[in-house]
């Protein structure tokens, strides 16, 4: 790690809704986002949709460590929204975890 990395973990999350599903994404979505706040670790757990396709959502997170970005993985919530979650997605879910360089 240079001077200019950070040991933050920053995510990116892209989701898209079934056709119907938009709604239902939406709410169980915004759902996750209050006890995520309240993880250990959770800096920034922001949701965002397209402007432009309400079909389209995007979690945009900053995370102290990856450990307590793992960790946050396993809570209760997360793991009840992955119950539901092929019922409401149309594809894959898309992660990237990046590091802050600059």
């Amino acid at each position: 790690m240079t001077n200019t990395e950070s040991p933050a973990l920053t995510v990116v999350a892209q989701l898209r809704a079934k056709p119907g599903k938009e709604q239902a994404l939406r709410q169980a979505l915004t759902a996750l986002v209050a006890p995520t706040t309240r993880e250990p670790g959770c800096v920034t757990y922001d949701l965002h949709v397209d402007v432009n396709d309400p079909a389209s959502f995007c979690f945009y997170e900053i995370w102290r460590s990856p450990a307590e970005h793992a960790a946050n993985l396993q809570s209760a919530h997360l793991q009840a929204f992955a119950v539901r979650i092929d019922d409401l997605l149309d594809g894959e879910l898309r992660v990237s975890l990046l590091r802050h360089i600059a």
